[in-house]
């Protein structure tokens, strides 16, 4: 019984040790919040699009504060995507599916999904984390401004308006 305990203990602090927050590629963080509403009465034999268009990517600042230039980041990853409701009275149940695309005003057909979350928990309340993607998009952030979409399915008929915010914290990594 004490080996069995022993290599349970030995186990454990192993693994601790494994976790290292030094693993983690270097880069700096970038944050976005957008303002959209979800309208009353829209239903579930659609596919909802909500754009978020011009959105400034204060890029070259950001590699100014931290010193790198462009060719330095090699990539821009999701680090955390949150779908809130502003007044903090949204229940998002009605909601299914989601998954957040960044695109080029230039070009929408071309985008990459860069968050998603399918299925929808039935009881989401306020707040709906969504699961990061390991896409890069780099490629639409470098520009002076950039758009997302913000895509629904729904389970059922939005009884009223909602009022959300996108809370958006992208990586870029050197």
């Amino acid at each position: 019984m004490k080996k069995f305990t022993f290599g349970c203990w030995m186990l454990l602090v192993f693994s601790m040790l494994a976790c290292r927050k030094e693993d983690q590629a270097p880069g700096f963080d970038m944050i976005y919040q957008q303002q959209f509403t979800i309208p009353a009465g829209i239903g579930v034999f659609q596919v909802h699009h909500f754009y978020l268009k011009n959105i400034p990517t204060r890029y070259e600042q950001s590699l100014t504060e931290h010193g790198k230039t462009n060719e330095d980041v090699t990539g821009i990853i999701t680090a955390q995507a949150t779908l809130n409701g502003i007044f903090g009275d949204a229940n998002l149940n009605y909601i299914d599916q989601v998954s957040l695309r960044v695109y080029d005003e230039a070009n929408p057909n071309d985008y990459v999904e860069i968050a998603y979350r399918q299925p929808v928990p039935l009881e989401p309340g306020n707040s709906l984390p969504l699961i990061p993607s390991l896409a890069d998009f780099k490629r639409f952030l470098t520009g002076p401004r950039f758009s997302m979409d913000v895509v629904f399915w729904l389970r059922n008929s939005t009884g009223q308006d909602t009022d959300l915010r996108l809370d958006l914290q992208v990586k870029a990594t050197y």
